[in-house]
Order: C-alpha cells, then sequence, then structure tokens
C-alpha cells in the first residue's frame, strides 16, 4: 500500500484491535477520512486491507463496520489459534536462542504488577507482548504471516473484555509456559499451550455479549476519534507485528 493508505490502514487497526472502535460500529468514509485527515482513495484502500484481515466488513447494504463476533467466530478463532501456537513453542524451544528465551521473563514480571494493581489493560498489553515475543521467537515468517489475523482478533477479544472487567483475570498458564520453554521441554509446553488457549476460550465465551457489540445501528464519527488517544505501549504492542518477522 502507499504510505497514506498504510499509516490509515494501521491507525484504523489500532483503534479496533484496542476496542475504541466497538463491534458493530458503522464507519463513515466521510467521517473517517476527516478524523484521520486522509483523502478517500488512501481510505479505501486501508479498508479493503483491513477487510482482508477480518477487521472490517461490508454490510448487505454495502457500508463499513466493525465486525461482531459470535459464538462459532469465538470458537474458530481459538481453534486456529490453538494449532498455531503449540507450533510457535515447538519452532521456540527448536530454534530460539537462550536469551531470547530468558527475555519473556519481563513480560511476566510487568503483567503480575498490573494484575496486583488491577490494571488490566497494562495486563492485557503485557500478555499480548508475551505471546508476540514466542511467535517471534521461533524465527518463521511463515508462522508469522499465518498468525497475525488470529493474534489480532484475539488482542481485540482481550481488550473488548478488560474495558469491562472488574478485575483482571490473570493466566496462570504464562508462567507455566514460560518454564517449559526454559527447560526445552517440548511435549510440556504444548500441553500447557493446548490448556492455556483452551481457558482463554472460557473467559471469552463467557464475555459473548461484548464481542457481539452493542445492539441496535450506530455509527463511529469525526468526533469519537477526536476524542480518542491511545498510550505508547498499546501502540507498539498492536504494531509489533508490522515489522518484518526474522527469517530463518
Amino acid at each position: 500500500m502507499e504510505s497514506r493508505s498504510a499509516a490509515a490502514a494501521l491507525e484504523l487497526k489500532r483503534r479496533i484491535v484496542q476496542g475504541l472502535i466497538p463491534p458493530g460500529a458503522r464507519l463513515s468514509e466521510r467521517e473517517i477520512s476527516r478524523g484521520l485527515n486522509v483523502s478517500r482513495t488512501p481510505l479505501r484502500e486501508a479498508l479493503l486491507q483491513l477487510e482482508s484481515e477480518r477487521l472490517v466488513e461490508r454490510t448487505p447494504s454495502g457500508a463499513w463496520q466493525a465486525p461482531r463476533l459470535t459464538e462459532r467466530d469465538v470458537r474458530d478463532i481459538f481453534a486456529v489459534r490453538k494449532h498455531l501456537e503449540v507450533l510457535a513453542v515447538r519452532l521456540t524451544i527448536e530454534r530460539a536462542s537462550d536469551a531470547e528465551v530468558t527475555a519473556l521473563e519481563e513480560y511476566l514480571s510487568a503483567s503480575e504488577k498490573a494484575h496486583e494493581a488491577l490494571d488490566t489493560v497494562s495486563m492485557t498489553v503485557a500478555n499480548g507482548g508475551f505471546h508476540t515475543a514466542v511467535y517471534r521467537s521461533a524465527h518463521s515468517s511463515w508462522l508469522m504471516t499465518a498468525i497475525e489475523p488470529i493474534r489480532s482478533q484475539t488482542i481485540r477479544i482481550r481488550f473488548l473484555i478488560a474495558s469491562q472487567a472488574t478485575a483482571p483475570e490473570y493466566p496462570e498458564g504464562h508462567r507455566e509456559i514460560y518454564d517449559a520453554l526454559v527447560r526445552r521441554n517440548v511435549h510440556i509446553a504444548a500441553a500447557i499451550v493446548s490448556d492455556h488457549v483452551e481457558e482463554d476460550l472460557k473467559v471469552a465465551v463467557r464475555h459473548l455479549s461484548l464481542l457481539a457489540g452493542p445492539p441496535g445501528l450506530f455509527y463511529y464519527t469525526e468526533a469519537d476519534m477526536l476524542n480518542e488517544t491511545l498510550s505508547a505501549d498499546v501502540r507498539s504492542e498492536i504494531a509489533s507485528a508490522d515489522r518484518p518477522a526474522p527469517e530463518t
């Protein structure tokens, strides 16, 4: 994509993935183009790119909207995620350096501190960072390409749930995954990852109403865009996969 189209796509992606654009929100090209200060042509290119990533969709009338997630969508997302994450830990154990594995501890510490502080957003960012670091430690551009759409949907689900959570639900499996990676135990790591994704699925299914979005017809407007900002940590986490993946 041209630079303006790419920038528009990244900004919209950030807002959808962080949950700033709610599921079901209609996206007016006129309003979004003004809010992003881009013309309609690069905006349309950006929307087509996001449509290919299933982060926006067309309604029967041809309007753009942020997708509502059904239970079937959620179960499919997590089924694919489980297979790809098992592959990711297998390749990480095979290919990652000791330093790369040890560096994962940083995300665990950040997540645990955020959990103690009841900071759901910071915990969500740290947990997402942990998974992304594992994917990158696998040193497979093929895996990164395959997992990026699932990664985006998973982060979106986490943020939509975290936005309404009264207290964060800490996934204990991260520490266990880390310990298995340090020991280079493929079988234990794969089993823990499978269980961890299943537990995440249960959390998502308990919050289906948040993933479906508010009922009725409503729009995401230029005023909404101007009123919302993203923290540097959130921007970094959502944008991290847009950097080239390391080759094997």
